[in-house]
């Protein structure tokens, strides 16, 4: 064992102390082939991996150093003030013997560990394994997406897990955590799991998994887990890339759970075949201060989705400066190729109802294949919305199970606020089943300013927005694209107080309509270009 290493002599010790949580206790290295670890992929190495962590930890911390070669392991646990250093060449291959896993059935574990690192240009293979076969599972998520496949006459078949199941790595409860610049690949379940944390920073990572196949190869899940900062990482993985939830682990104290808040991911590029970033499922505690910007999502399912089930309140959430490239995939994943999807559900009859409330949605831009959906529950609507400067363009179906129909459908909001959006949709090839741009339902103090756009087809009956049972509603400096026949339709016994102001509808055969059941005094209209005050 040394205590310092060659490649630590020439920095001075007052930088080593910035680089991380566990850079504190860095004088002291132990490397793994000190205590036995060859380097050779057909030796067992878990047990000398693990001696170079326990020594650094007993001697109050330091780094254990993985040389450049090949190492199959099990299970490996974190101590507090120890960093564990891949070095670049060096890679951690899941061993395929269940005994190497004692308990929980992780490869880089911690409990209750501070100041704990995981660094180093090395990779960790999750070596998975799949097999083309019907479903083995009934996922109540996509009951209507598997209908839709049927009918279509899609193959009924996906790809399904085999050979080991391990998580790659996770961390509970654990204060202090750096992860930073690995690698990790072909994971057979969630790359990495921090549950219970307070104070992670994940930067510069690579994780990557089968776009096609590796279902349930989440990238990272911040669970229960406060004061976390993701930034710089490059994600591809068929499930979601970036998760937040609120959930359980099995053998936690029954029920406990912890809330997510101040989080923030940026300048990432995430491409998945489910969301890009994703709050919930898995949601009993509450949500709040979450920011994610700057990143570009390319070749994915979804762009970006909230799903609360179990009763928590997702509240004060930003996403901005963001590109999106969306496109379908096979019927078991989650997703339309939607820019986004905030949805409240009960999981059960039994489940509390949670919340949506102040999110905002800035700086967009979407090449999109699906129908963003903004969805309140019948017990409970969605609170103060925004989306401003987002730019939709709407693109043909990559499958023959077509789901779109309108650019953006919301339902059941209070205080919902559309600024300077655009819904476009592509000409070549456009999708007989496309409808309105927007079809806004059961929202209360709606705001339209600065709306552009028509109706999916030149000329066709739909409008290029549909107002259904909407109390109160601002459209101002809106403006019709060349081809719109109704650029406004209000329906419904339940509209009323829809003003109309400072609009352009020059390109519009009629500004708007009354169907359906809108009261005749519904609607008022002034100053509008050209000057239009009767339907």
């Amino acid at each position: 064992m040394s205590l310092r290493p060659a490649f630590l002599t020439s920095i001075p010790v007052s930088l080593l102390l910035l680089f991380g949580p566990a850079a504190g206790a860095e004088l002291v290295t132990c490397s793994a082939a000190d205590f036995g670890a060859t380097g050779r992929r057909s030796d067992p190495a878990t047990r000398a991996l693990q001696r170079a962590i326990d020594a650094c930890h007993a001697k109050g911390g330091g780094t254990a150093y993985v040389p450049p070669g090949e190492y199959t392991t099990g299970t490996l646990e974190l101590k507090d003030n120890v960093t564990l250093h891949l070095e670049a060449g060096a890679t951690l291959f899941v061993s395929q013997d269940p005994a190497e896993f004692p308990g929980m059935r992780a490869l880089i574990y911690a409990r209750g560990a501070r100041r704990i690192a995981l660094r180093g240009r090395g990779r960790i293979d999750g070596l998975a394994r799949y097999e083309w076969g019907l479903p083995e599972a009934h996922d109540v998520e996509i009951e209507r997406e598997q209908a839709l496949a049927r009918e279509a006459g899609v193959d009924m078949r996906r790809w399904l897990r085999r050979g080991l199941q391990a998580l790659t790595v996770v961390f509970v409860k654990c204060e202090d955590v750096l992860i930073e610049d690995v690698t990790i690949e072909n994971s057979t379940l969630w790359a990495i799991r921090l549950f219970g944390c307070d104070g992670v920073v994940a930067r510069g990572l690579t994780i990557a998994s089968d776009l096609e196949k590796a279902a349930n190869s989440d990238g990272i899940d911040i669970d229960g887990s406060s004061n976390v900062r993701i930034s710089d990482c490059r994600i591809t993985t068929a499930d979601d890339a970036i998760v937040l939830k609120s959930g359980t682990i099995d053998w936690e104290p029954p029920g406990e759970t912890f809330p997510v808040e101040n989080v923030t991911v940026t300048n990432c590029v995430l491409s998945t075949s489910s969301t890009a970033f994703m709050i919930g499922t898995e949601s009993y505690s509450d949500f709040r201060h979450i920011v994610f910007s700057d990143s570009v999502v390319r070749r994915s399912n979804k762009g970006f989705g909230i799903n609360v089930q179990d009763g928590a309140t997702v509240s004060d959430v930003l996403v901005s400066n963001v590109t999106m490239d969306l496109h379908r995939r096979h019927w078991n994943w989650w997703g339309d190729a939607e820019p986004f999807y905030f949805v409240l559900k009960k999981r059960t009859p039994q489940s509390k109802l949670g919340a949506v409330r102040n999110v905002v949605v800035r700086n967009v831009v979407a090449r999109a294949q699906g129908t963003a959906r903004i969805l309140g529950h019948a017990e409970r609507r969605l609170e103060n919305v925004t989306l401003a400067d987002v730019q939709i363009l709407m693109e043909p179906e990559a499958t023959p199970d077509k789901r779109a129909t309108s650019g953006l459908r919301a339902s059941g909001v209070d205080r919902l606020v559309l600024r300077n959006v655009d819904v476009r949709w592509v000409e070549d090839g456009a999708e007989p089943g496309w409808t309105s741009a927007l079809h806004l339902a059961r929202v209360k103090e709606l705001t339209l300013d600065g709306v552009v756009t028509r109706q999916a087809h030149r000329g066709a009956e739909a409008p290029a927005v549909v107002l259904e049972d909407v109390d109160g509603a601002t459209v101002r400096a809106c403006r019709a694209l060349p081809g719109t026949g109704v650029f406004l339709a209000v329906r419904g016994s339940a509209s009323r107080d829809v003003r109309l102001s400072g609009n352009d509808f020059s390109d519009a055969e009629r500004p708007y309509v009354l169907e359906e059941g809108a009261p005749d005094d519904s609607v008022s209209a002034l100053a509008n270009f050209p000057a239009h005050e009767q339907p």
